[in-house]
């Protein structure tokens, strides 16, 4: 069956990953309804939008969608009240609230990152979808049980139907990827003549585990914790190998030896005493001073490891060495103002012609612009967006005129439109529906108010559709027009940002404490361009090693 399924281009984990969420989403809105809510469809797009396929990841996402829900909802009722139902006091304040989010979130990493964003467009939610004065507390409520509804729902199919965590994938990597190097720089010490070092090898390795820790440290404090020993591994692998390159490889057949000795002890997962004995015999028997102090960092961040593997427990220095990482400052307030000009555009058109429409052009042009904010591409992201959405739109009004009409109560109204839900999963799962395949079905929930006695209006459900879907639309425009982003200039920003930093370090003193975040924050830097030259097949990266290695000579300088 799964070799039938990959025949028509279906990938059979999200295929059933999908179907697994849309049994979710279904269960979600007949519990809403049960429990009396007006917009029971919010509970199910909630559920597509916090499932995921592991259940740390699931967890998280779950946890930040609900802080970031009530944080939103919060200040958006706040904002209405405040306004006194004036449109122009609503877009002003709601304008500067998304534009807030949306620069924090872009300095931010991961899931905390989405929070904050969605702490934006949920305030949008209530402040463009309330009738009147008087519907704010109920509808406030209202996104609030809904939500949370779609995350029990999420959480209870998750813990049932999704692995623990995918864990294991990473830390197999790390340690093949660890003594397959070891074992590479045992024989350059063995003879350093005829063994060659590709470091730019070795930075796509180490950039490809990187890549993988944000997923990884998800779930749980011990998660967390987990992912910064492994930075740290990593990090010090960059640093030490890096070293080698600048100073040079000596023969010399002791740390060979013990080197070689390493290697095959963490490929055989042994104690982390002998690991550890091998390593610091090899350090004994170092001679260049720079490639010691290095190597040495290898080690601490080696025990470090294997001490949380055996314990559960990291010390504190662990925190101080690796918690800072990369933000993107540019890229953060061109977002910013790129979200500001189209909202403040869209609010004043509202407010000058009160037509109903511009409320939800604005509402789905907040989500576009702030949500696809940290894409690669958003332009290109907005076309598969765009498509997505009109289908889901056209499927929402094929229903509404088709069936809701003819509808006497919600509960079959939402039977109805089970089968579309169920459905959901296989464009989700083709290789050529997939990028566009989770707008259809939020959009499609979105346009799906059930409500007895059911009133269909075929202009007025046009309009709010091409309202809804013109957003990504706008959002293209934008992204185009207002500092335009791609991968090839998120590339060449941090490429840049790596000399202005490297020249900064060259003209400073730092203490042990600044010196080991300050390299946390260069390393880190130095992955992130590793990692967007790689999706830019970018095969020359003698740039990016030339700005490590002259980096690491501003850190020893430092440090």
């Amino acid at each position: 069956m799964k070799d039938k399924l990959a025949q028509w281009g279906f990938d059979y984990v999200r295929l059933r990953f999908g179907f697994r969420t849309g049994v979710a989403a279904c269960l979600s809105l007949l519990f809403a309804w049960t429990l009396g809510l007006e917009h029971p469809q919010w509970s199910a797009m909630t559920v597509w939008a916090v499932s995921q396929p592991t259940r740390g990841l699931l967890i998280e996402k779950a946890a930040y969608r609900a802080l970031g829900t009530l944080l939103g909802t919060l200040f958006g009722m706040v904002l209405v009240v405040t306004s006194g139902g004036d449109i122009l006091w609503l877009v002003t304040g709601l304008t500067l609230w998304v534009t807030l989010c949306v620069y924090t979130g872009n300095l931010l990493h991961g899931l905390i990152s989405y929070g904050t964003i969605l702490a934006g467009y949920s305030a949008s939610m209530v402040v463009l979808l309330t009738q009147s004065p008087d519907a704010l507390i109920p509808l406030g409520i209202d996104r609030l049980l809904t939500v949370f509804v779609g995350i029990i729902c999420s959480l209870i199919i998750g813990f049932l139907f999704t692995y623990k965590r995918a864990e294991q994938t990473i830390i197999n990597e790390l340690r093949r990827y660890t003594a397959a190097n070891l074992y590479e720089l045992s024989q350059a010490f063995s003879s350093p003549e005829k063994t060659q070092i590709q470091l730019d090898k070795k930075l796509s390795e180490l950039a490809h585990l990187e890549s993988q820790l944000l997923d990884h440290g998800t779930g749980s404090v011990s998660a967390h914790d987990s992912a910064k020993t492994i930075r740290q591994v990593i990090n010090a692998q960059l640093g030490f190998i890096a070293e080698l390159q600048i100073q040079g490889f000596e023969k010399n057949i002791e740390v060979s030896t013990y080197l070689h000795e390493a290697s095959n002890k963490i490929k055989a997962s042994v104690h982390r005493k002998d690991i550890l004995s091998a390593l610091n015999n090899a350090f004994k028997t170092m001679t260049n001073g720079a490639v010691k102090r290095r190597f040495k960092e290898f080690i601490d961040a080696t025990e470090e490891r294997l001490s949380f593997k055996d314990t559960g427990k990291t010390a504190n220095s662990t925190l101080l060495s690796t918690t800072l990482l990369h933000r993107d400052w540019r890229g953060a307030r061109h977002s910013a103002i790129r979200t500001f000009i189209i909202l403040a555009i869209i609010g004043t058109l509202w407010w000058y012609t009160h037509w109903f429409q511009m409320a939800y052009l604005m509402l789905g042009a907040s989500v576009m612009l702030t949500l696809f904010s940290t894409a690669d591409n958003p332009a290109l992201t907005m076309k598969y967006v765009f498509f997505g959405q009109s289908v889901g739109a056209l499927t929402a009004i094929l229903i509404q005129v088709g069936i809701w009409q003819f509808s006497h109560s919600v509960f079959w109204m939402l039977i109805a439109i089970m089968p579309i839900i169920l459905l959901g999963g296989f464009p989700m799962s083709h290789q050529k529906t997939a990028n566009g395949s989770m707008d259809f079905n939020l959009v499609f929930l979105l346009l799906m108010q059930p409500s007895v006695p059911y009133i269909f209006n075929l202009s007025h459900s046009i309009t709010i559709a091409l309202a809804v879907i013109s957003a990504p639309l706008l959002a293209m425009f934008a992204y185009r027009i207002i500092y335009p982003t791609s991968l090839k200039k998120r590339y060449n920003q941090l490429f840049d940002l790596l000399e202005k930093e490297i020249e900064e370090l060259n003209q400073t003193s730092l203490t042990l404490s600044q010196y080991k975040r300050r390299k946390a924050r260069f390393y880190h830097r130095i992955f992130k361009l590793t990692q967007l030259a790689d999706k830019l097949a970018i095969k020359d990266k003698s740039p990016i090693i030339q700005q490590l290695l002259e980096g690491q000579n501003r850190l020893n300088a430092t440090g």
